[in-house]
């Protein structure tokens, strides 16, 4: 027997047999409607799933002679209106659902899902106010003019008890919709209070401080201070610092030494190029300013650390010497003669800190000058280095191809090494190293090594050490597990540079 829609009986004589009936039905179309809004995260597949909700109500009460907005009921036993009231105030909800999706994939489609929360949620109680005023009116006939008109009085009495409070709330309104800030940027209030957002509600922003402390500014005094976004249009800060140097060499050397020094940084920002400004020169100082930007906030002190280091040691290999400040007077009995560059390396290396003055003076009459142009590559990629390379002016770049495109990985300045992979565990290159700016290195070659260890096979293992240390620091892991990995590497780094430069292996570890 066919049934068609025609034959279905309506929905008042559905409820007027058994008003659980209507109720399991719209039981049944919920249930479905959250279990799509559950299972799926992504704004718009809810708002799918919410539209199809309200069509099928809609199509719910169409189909048995219900106009949900408009609905008859004076023909109804009070059983069978309870069905209706109960699904028609639901399509009601659906209604409401569907509008502030639709808001909700707006703000999305706008790319800032977070920070416009609170207008999301202002647009949410305005659409559910409605619907409120709408089921009131539209479904219970309750004359929703006359109730308004007769509580004008206790809306004036709740705004003034509430008149603090509605200040925050329109405030971060105004605000919200303003985009002053969003969450995660720094902001700074002129009340002196800095911090980043990392909470915005009805009434208070909450701020995240430098020293780690949570203010909770109100809305309304937000809405009045004078704000400065230090993380829009961009995060980068200025790092800066300033050095009185002994006015020993030209202005321009001094100055194409402290761009060497800045361009072997590897915590501030290379585009746009950090600058150097001579501040003042006489004749006993010339004052340098040099300027950074660090990728944030947050880096700002470890970049302007770093840069301290680097200038440090630029200075030294260029044989300069700190000035003292305006006014103070100058150390006693300070030499001004430079010292030898490669002798100067060859004692400065971390690497051979463990041998003696007279080795590391061997070793040092030994080293090969290498100079280096703009671009010019130092070791090519997989190619096993047969000498150590020591920066003493310049940066000098280790790059790495990946996807078909060189990422640059880590930049060197003076006092940094490179090639002991393959100068003493004949591996190759892993990546290739390219100068970035003029660069000045001195080599030691495995026949410059080899007498010394030969002749003190102990040391073997003070370099395995060294290289274990070394590339523990490269990757950046401090874990007990690379402790562990780390001493491994060792045994296995010493076991390797005796078998390569024919050391007594029998010698005690």
């Amino acid at each position: 027997m066919e049934t068609t829609l025609s034959s279905l009986p309506s929905l008042g004589d559905l409820a007027g047999q058994s008003s659980f009936a209507v109720l399991c039905a719209a039981f049944i179309l919920g249930c479905g409607g959250a279990a799509i809004l559950l299972l799926r995260r992504d704004a718009p597949v809810r708002l799918a799933g919410r539209i199809a909700m309200f069509a099928a109500f809609t199509l719910l009460l169409l189909g048995h002679g219900v106009t949900p907005y408009e609905p008859n009921l004076s023909a109804l036993r009070p059983a069978q209106r309870l069905g209706v009231y109960v699904v028609s105030a639901l399509w009601w909800v659906s209604l409401a659902r569907c509008v502030t999706g639709a808001a909700e994939v707006f703000v999305i489609f706008e790319r800032k899902p977070r920070e416009s929360r609170l207008f999301r949620q202002l647009i949410g109680v305005l659409v559910y106010l409605c619907v409120v005023v709408a089921i009131l009116g539209q479904l219970f006939e309750v004359p929703v003019g006359a109730v308004f008109a007769t509580s004008g009085a206790v809306a004036i009495i709740l705004g003034l008890a509430l008149q603090s409070t509605l200040s925050d709330v329109f405030s971060g309104v105004a605000i919200g919709l303003g985009g002053a800030y969003r969450i995660g940027d720094w902001i700074a209030l002129d009340n002196g209070v800095e911090g980043k957002v990392v909470e915005t509600n009805w009434q208070n922003v909450h701020l995240l401080t430098g020293t780690h402390d949570l203010a909770i500014v109100p809305n309304s005094v937000m809405a009045k201070a004078r704000i400065v976004n230090q993380s829009w249009p961009e995060s980068a800060r200025d790092a800066k610092l300033v050095a009185r140097l002994r006015p020993t060499l030209p202005p321009d050397d001094v100055v194409d030494m402290a761009r060497d020094a800045l361009a072997s940084c590897n915590l501030i920002l290379h585009d746009p190029a950090p600058g150097v400004v001579i501040r003042s020169l006489s004749a006993t100082a010339i004052e340098l300013e040099l300027k950074g930007r660090a990728p944030d906030r947050t880096q700002v002190d470890a970049a302007r650390n770093e840069m301290f280091d680097h200038l440090y040691r630029h200075v030294a290999a260029a044989g300069l010497r700190f000035a003292p400040e305006a006014g103070d007077a100058a150390p006693p009995h300070e030499a001004d003669v430079a010292v030898d560059a490669a002798r100067r390396l060859a004692g400065n290396l971390p690497l051979f800190a463990s041998l003696a003055l007279e080795d590391r003076a061997a070793l040092a009459a030994k080293m090969r000058r290498r100079e280096y142009a703009p671009g010019d590559e130092v070791i090519g990629r997989g190619v096993v280095a047969d000498a150590l390379g020591v920066v003493l002016t310049g940066a000098v770049a280790v790059i790495e191809g990946r996807d078909g495109r060189e990422h640059e990985l880590v930049r060197l300045g003076s006092g940094d090494y490179f090639g002991e992979d393959g100068l003493l565990l004949g591996e190759p290159q892993h990546g290739a190293l390219r100068a970035v700016t003029r660069a000045i290195v001195y080599e030691i070659g495995a026949e410059d090594l080899a007498p010394i260890l030969r002749e003190r096979p102990e040391l073997s293992r003070v370099l395995g050490e060294a290289l274990a240390r070394h590339r523990a620091m490269r990757q950046n892991d401090e874990s007990a597990a690379a402790r562990r990995r780390s001493e491994h590497s060792a045994r296995r780094f010493s076991d390797r540079i005796r078998q390569l430069f024919a050391l007594d292996l029998t010698d005690a570890r």
